[in-house]
C-alpha cells in the first residue's frame, strides 16, 4: 500500500513496480478547524478541505518500513571510558524511498558545542523517490556516494557507547533509520510535549521558533541544521531549569 496516497499497487519479487502509475497525494496532515456549526477538516499543505483533489503528483507509488527489520546493531558499554568519547551528541537523519521502503540517505552528528562531528550521505538501495521536500536530498547528492549503512554503523559505534546520551526529534525514527539499538536518549518531542498530549507531537520547526526565536527549514530540510537545533533546544531547557532552581 502506498504510504502517501493509500492506494494498493503491484510489485515484483524484487520489490520493483509491476507497472508505472502516478501517485496523487497530499504531503500535509489533516487538521481540524472550528467553524460555525462544528469542525472543518483541512489539509495543512493547502487550503482545501478533506476530499479535495490531491495537490502533489509523483511518478510512482512508494511504501515505508520493511516488513522484517534486520541488520540492527547495539551500542555497548566501554571500560574504561576514554576522554575522546563524546558524552552527549545530537543526531539527525534523512531518508528516501527505495524498492525496499524508506532507507537512510544522510546522517549528521553534532556535539554539545554545536560542532558537526560526523556528516555523510549514505548510499541506499535502488531509489524510487528522493523525498526531497522532507529529506533535502537530491539525485546529485547520492550519485558518487559509496558509504553504506553498515559503514555508518561501524563508524558511529566508535564514538557512541551505551552511556552516550543521544539527542534527537522523534528519536525512535532516527534509531530505526540507523538500525541502532540504544537506550540513553533525549527526545525533544517528549521534553517539549504537545499541549494535547500523545500521540500529538510538536514539529522541530515550531519548537525552534517558540524557544530559540528563529526559523529553520525555510529552504527545505537539512540534517545538519536539524541536529544542531535539537542540541540547542536541550541546552536551552537545561539552562532554563537551572535558572528556576536559583
Amino acid at each position: 500500500m502506498c504510504c502517501r496516497c493509500g492506494k494498493i499497487y503491484g510489485v515484483t519479487s524484487a520489490g520493483k513496480h509491476s507497472r508505472v502509475e502516478e501517485c496523487h497525494y497530499h504531503f500535509g496532515q489533516v487538521l481540524s478547524h472550528k467553524v460555525l456549526g462544528g469542525l472543518e477538516r483541512q489539509y495543512s499543505c493547502f487550503e482545501g478541505v478533506l476530499g479535495s483533489p490531491r495537490c502533489q503528483v509523483a511518478r510512482l507509488h512508494v511504501h515505508g518500513q520493511k516488513e522484517k527489520p534486520e541488520g540492527f546493531v547495539k551500542t555497548f558499554v566501554k571500560f574504561p571510558h576514554p576522554d575522546r568519547y563524546h558524552s552527549v551528541l545530537a543526531v539527525n537523519y534523512e531518508m528516501c524511498y527505495t524498492v525496499k521502503g524508506l532507507e537512510l540517505a544522510r546522517v549528521t552528528v553534532v556535539d554539545h558545542s554545536l560542532q558537526v562531528v560526523y556528516d555523510t550521505f549514505v548510499k541506499p538501495d535502488e531509489v524510487i523517490d528522493y523525498n526531497t521536500r522532507f529529506s533535502g536530498v537530491v539525485e546529485d547528492d547520492l550519485k558518487n556516494t559509496k558509504t553504506s549503512i553498515h559503514d555508518v554503523q561501524a563508524i558511529l559505534l566508535n564514538p557512541f557507547s551505551a552511556d552516550t546520551v543521544l539527542i534527537g526529534h522523534s528519536f525512535e525514527h532516527s534509531l530505526y533509520a540507523l538500525k541502532l539499538i540504544h537506550t540513553s536518549v533525549v527526545d525533544t518531542t517528549v521534553m517539549f510535549s504537545h499541549w494535547l498530549g500523545l500521540p500529538h507531537k510538536r514539529s522541530l520547526k515550531s519548537l525552534v521558533a517558540d524557544y530559540l526565536r528563529r526559523i529553520i527549514q525555510d529552504d527545505g530540510h537539512n540534517s545538519s541544521e536539524n541536529a544542531t537545533a535539537c542540541m540547542e533546544l536541550v541546552l536551552w531547557k537545561v539552562k532554563d531549569e537551572l535558572k528556576g532552581k536559583k
